[in-house]
């Protein structure tokens, strides 16, 4: 089972993109687990934040990548804008379009790497 390297603690605390980064980097970007996360974009419910699509057999480096990739980088709101995903940006994870999906906390990535 997977535990929580150096000084993070395990709490139900919504993740940023940095603290999504800084936990993946400590994990085998090798393993696969069943559900993780691909595909960044700007989040439908506050296009400010930033959001992954779900997805099954991920590698946990490829999932490092995609969180990566969107630090810095900028997203179309739903209804239009443009949002640039920081290192303090909001993480969620969602199922399908048209749904508002789940806050990424720590708690939740935790369960996550432990499959």
């Amino acid at each position: 089972m997977s535990r929580p390297a150096g000084d993070l603690v395990v709490t139900p605390e919504h993740l940023t993109v940095g603290k999504l980064i800084e936990r993946l980097e400590h994990e085998d970007p090798s393993r696969v687990v069943k559900v993780g996360f691909t595909e960044p974009h700007s989040y439908r419910g506050d296009y400010a934040d930033l959001a992954f699509e779900l997805a099954t057999d991920v590698r946990i480096g490829d999932m490092l990548t995609a969180a990566r990739s969107a630090l810095g980088a900028t997203y179309q709101g739903w209804k239009g804008g443009d949002y640039e995903m920081r290192e303090y940006t909001y993480v969620w994870i969602v199922s399908e379009e048209g749904r508002t999906g789940e806050s990424l906390g720590a708690l939740l990535l935790e369960l996550l790497l432990a499959q």
